[in-house]
């Protein structure tokens, strides 16, 4: 097998700038996302995105509001208050890692609508899916068809911008209880339906059961983590899930990845994943068709490429 060539320092300089591009670009994500999302004037910002994030967070908020009414012995069909929807929008659109983690989500809604338009990718039965679906191995087609299933459901929810509080992991849903908290303030009464409110909400929840969790577990029941990293075949949901696991990195920042400013810090990761030169430009080529990947990168070891990525305080 012929070896590719060494990287010349035309491809270092590429790398590094790309590198430099996505430090930059992560760096300027958080505070120019809270600025939008808190906009009062929503009109001006027509973004997909956007008005995805923002969705998603009146759903919680309008979720904690109605969890907080039935505390105070509302029934079921209660309508939750305007302004208490409002105030607890406004603190989750101040929370960092809630904002992140929200705008990961959108992200990933976006790339899936995209890989389905321009290849035919199902958002749902990815042909990776399809077939651990059919697999022998009971674990790997049960974990299959129970994350078919939350796909289902999560891409229903995008459809109407909406994030139900059950598909939250824990560390979200514990900045959703703490925000229950925080908007009751001084209010001895409040206080007491946040209490309860809280206490229902956690009857409710089961980490296990959310999407995040069942895509992890599926990952996990793979012989290679190589099969989920090819995005045309693994489709959107599990694709990013084995991202964040190779750049053992949160899924919000996997979703990054994608993004033009990225394109040289998704190459190294998934060079520093074990794949080779040919199949990293392909799956880059995936999302950025006019990207010109050295051809020499297949030379760079997967340990030199996860150095790289450390150096830039990238992961990977």
């Amino acid at each position: 097998m012929q070896h590719p060539a060494p990287l010349s320092h035309e491809d270092d300089a590429w790398l590094a700038a790309g590198l430099a591009r996505a430090s930059a670009a992560l760096d300027s994500t958080a505070p120019i996302l809270r600025h939008l999302v808190l906009q009062e004037e929503r009109a001006v910002f027509g973004d997909t995105v956007i008005a995805h994030v923002r969705g998603m967070i009146d759903d919680v908020a309008r979720q904690l509001a109605v969890a907080q009414a039935q505390a105070g012995g509302a029934g079921e069909g209660v309508e939750p208050d305007i302004d208490e929807v409002a105030g607890f929008a406004s603190l989750l659109s101040a929370n960092g890692a809630f904002l992140a983690a929200v705008h990961g989500q959108a992200l990933e809604w976006q790339l899936a609508c995209r890989l389905e338009q321009d290849h035919g990718v199902d958002m749902v039965v990815a042909p990776l899916v399809e077939a651990a679906i059919a697999a022998q191995d009971g674990d790997r087609s049960a974990a299959a068809m129970a994350a078919l299933v939350a796909q289902a459901r999560f891409c229903q929810a995008q459809r109407r911008m909406q994030l139900p509080l059950g598909e939250l992991p824990q560390d979200l849903l514990r900045i959703a209880l703490v925000t229950l908290h925080a908007r009751a303030q001084d209010d001895a009464e409040a206080q007491s339906r946040a209490i309860i409110a809280e206490r229902s909400l956690r009857l409710r929840f089961d980490a296990e059961r959310g999407r995040l969790a069942l895509l992890r577990r599926l990952v996990d029941t793979l012989p290679d983590l190589a099969l989920a990293l090819d995005p045309l075949h693994a489709g959107p949901a599990l694709f990013l899930t084995a991202l964040a696991r190779a750049m053992g990195a949160p899924r919000e920042d996997a979703a990054l990845l994608t993004a033009p400013s990225h394109l040289a810090r998704l190459a190294l990761v998934l060079r520093a994943a074990g794949l080779d030169g040919d199949a990293v430009r392909g799956h880059v080529a995936v999302f950025h068709p006019e990207a010109l990947v050295p051809a020499a990168l297949g030379a760079l070891s997967p340990q030199d490429a996860a150095e790289r990525l450390a150096h830039a305080r990238l992961g990977g």
